[in-house]
């Protein structure tokens, strides 16, 4: 089990990739927290909607993540960190946006979930 969350890692990214509220939501588990900058949400349904939402407003999304770096990996709980760079379009203008993230994940039935995440901008 141990080995399968990087797979599912990768397969997380991909998901965002593909700009797909529902998709990219079926990673979260059903109790999962995610701070953004903008706000918290709790629950599958939550992060499906802001994640709709998001990628409703930004074309051509790409999130990039280096430094990838995981703290521990058990059976069943697994963190990571990482430096991301988010780019888009939003009303026809290029942005490109620096930042940190941590996620948390807990296996559950043999697959990998985020029970929580959290994203903020690189200090200044």
């Amino acid at each position: 089990m141990k080995n399968k969350i990087f797979d599912t890692f990768n397969d997380f990214l991909k998901a965002l990739d593909t700009q797909d509220g529902t998709a990219s939501a079926s990673f979260y588990h059903p109790n999962c927290t995610v701070i953004f900058t903008e706000g918290t949400y709790r629950g599958r349904d939550q992060i499906c909607g802001i994640l709709s939402k998001t990628f409703s407003i930004i074309k051509d999304e790409k999130f990039l993540v280096n430094k990838l770096d995981w703290n521990i990996i058990t059976d069943d709980f697994a963190t990571c960190t990482f430096e991301y760079k988010w780019i888009g379009t939003i009303q026809g203008k290029r942005f490109s946006t620096p930042g940190r993230g941590t996620l948390a994940w807990v296996a559950d039935d043999g697959k990998w979930f985020i029970i929580n995440e959290h994203f903020s901008t690189m200090p200044k």
